[in-house]
């Protein structure tokens, strides 16, 4: 592609919306990095009975004590406690307890960051949105989709529609297409009606938006750091690796006994 034709507002606001992520992106890593180092404070006696008998061979008991450790705290060290107790019982069973565990630490989460990381989790252990976590698309259908994208912008409507019919391509616009104007169905009208030929796009955003798409396809990778950007507009970035226990659910599971008021290896 290009750059030539990229128009100056076109230019700014990509650059804009790079800004705009990467400091999303820092602030977001600064608000939850720290959350799988802390521990509950030795000083919390009010539940200890309670979560000495805790064993991990039971993980529904962690849920349990963990909503009524919710619903009674009073002060940060117990909702942190609660956010510890909801974890080990979705590392301990995701497969049966996972969606769950991770609505409730949403329920308890302080930051809208964290609480639309623990939304998105509970898609993914819950069975949904795995289609788009595990996105793939070979090279030349990024490609066509990339073809389709420019010559929608530049008004060629009978090129862009012979490029979707390319290698799967209208596939996957239906997989991106949410961050086209429009969506999918949209963007497919608007190029019927361009077929003989007529203006371009002229919106600086939309032209913006479309190019940082288009770019990211062209990279060869769907889940390029463009595209990534491209989907989730000035949004923080959310990655969850669900084959990582610690980094999902801010617990080690293999310290799952409380003891001496600490979590602990062991029983």
């Amino acid at each position: 592609m290009a750059t030539g034709t990229m128009t100056k507002g076109a230019r700014s606001t990509i650059r804009r919306l790079t800004a705009s992520a990467l400091l999303s992106l820092t602030v977001l890593s600064l608000g939850l990095g720290g959350f799988a180092a802390r521990t509950s404070p030795a000083a919390d006696t009010r539940w200890n009975a309670r979560l000495v008998k805790l064993d991990p061979v039971r993980p529904m008991d962690y849920l349990e004590l963990g909503e009524e450790v919710a619903d009674a705290a009073t002060s940060e060290s117990e909702r942190q406690l609660a956010g510890e107790l909801f974890g080990f019982a979705g590392a301990l069973d995701s497969a049966r307890l996972g969606r769950s565990a991770m609505l409730a630490l949403a329920s308890i989460a302080q930051t809208p960051q964290e609480k639309a990381r623990a939304t998105a989790a509970a898609e993914l252990v819950g069975g949904r949105g795995a289609i788009r976590r595990g996105l793939t698309a070979e090279p030349a259908q990024l490609e066509a989709l990339a073809r389709a994208i420019s010559f929608h912008r530049r008004g060629e409507g009978r090129k862009a529609l012979n490029a979707l019919k390319q290698d799967n391509a209208d596939a996957l616009l239906e997989l991106v297409g949410e961050r086209l104007a429009g969506g999918a169905d949209v963007f497919r009208e608007e190029c019927k009606a361009t077929r003989a030929g007529g203006a371009g796009v002229t919106d600086e955003d939309i032209i913006a938006n479309g190019l940082l798409i288009e770019l990211a396809l062209r990279s060869g990778e769907l889940r390029a750091p463009g595209l990534d950007l491209a989907l989730q507009g000035d949004e923080p970035l959310i990655e969850i690796d669900l084959s990582d226990p610690v980094s999902t659910w801010r617990v080690d599971p293999s310290r799952a006994w409380w003891r001496e008021g600490k979590w602990s290896e062991s029983r």
